[in-house]
């Protein structure tokens, strides 16, 4: 009981000390999969300030991960095509193009291809970098959804997430696994190697994703960069990270 109350206090310090955490202050010990990366913050008085951002990478990545960083973009789950076109208006979605340097988006029948600005840019990350290796397309199977067409495709497609979905938050998009260049077929060098890449995404911390096996594709949700670790995540998050070291409190 007592072990339980340490670590409840110690995760409420965090919370509360989180722009305060530095480098050389830090208390995590070495071997987690989180990071440090530097943020340069505007010259004052002739002086650089530089400030250590701790950027969060999970290792038991669950699909409520997924919802949460694709929710903390700030705009609301999107309910309804009315109301896609209005977050479009006002410049929260972009519009992508059907094709690109490194990827096409299949008919699309349960979502539209409207992404935020940062899934856009992290798609054409993944795409460019999948073409530059193989000259190659990727095809992507499906973006941004409504709860209304979420809840339809869920009739059809059993991997449709129940409740909230990263999809309607227009923080995701499939990328298929058994389509290249728009010819049909599994390649399994290619497949690995989009793997590799969404792989290296998750460890800078930029992506989570899921290798679906019913409907082959890759669904990925992007990250929010402006989120700050543990200031921003839930308590249990910090719980997590917290549990699974070789710190003890007593």
């Amino acid at each position: 009981m007592k072990n339980w109350l340490g670590i409840l206090v110690l995760a409420v310090t965090i919370s509360v000390n989180a722009q305060s955490l530095s480098v050389e202050n830090n208390f995590f010990v070495n071997g987690f999969n989180y990071h440090y990366e530097p943020d340069i913050l505007p010259a004052k008085a002739a002086k650089t300030i530089k400030k250590e951002k701790f950027l969060f990478v999970k290792e038991n990545i669950k699909y409520a991960d997924h919802v949460f960083e694709a929710s903390s973009f700030k705009i609301p789950m999107i309910a309804d095509y009315f109301q896609m076109d209005e977050l479009i208006r006002e410049g929260k979605l972009v519009e992508v193009p059907e094709e690109g340097e490194g990827y096409t988006i299949q008919k699309l029948t349960h979502s539209r291809p409207v992404l935020l600005n940062e899934a856009y840019d992290v798609l054409k990350e993944i795409s460019d970098a999948f073409y530059s290796q193989t000259s190659k397309k990727l095809s992507i199977s499906s973006l941004t959804r409504t709860e209304q067409s979420q809840s339809r495709l869920r009739r059809v497609n059993s991997n449709a997430a129940k409740g909230e979905s990263a999809h309607a938050y227009g923080a995701a998009f499939d990328i298929s696994y058994s389509q290249y260049d728009g010819v049909r077929g599994r390649n399994y060098k290619y497949e690995k190697m989009v793997q590799q890449i969404l792989d290296d995404l998750v460890k800078d911390g930029k992506i989570y994703y899921i290798k679906e096996v019913r409907q082959p594709c890759f669904h990925v949700t992007v990250r929010n960069p402006n989120l700050n670790y543990p200031a921003d995540y839930p308590v249990e998050d910090i719980l997590e990270l917290l549990m699974s070291s070789d710190m003890h409190v007593h």
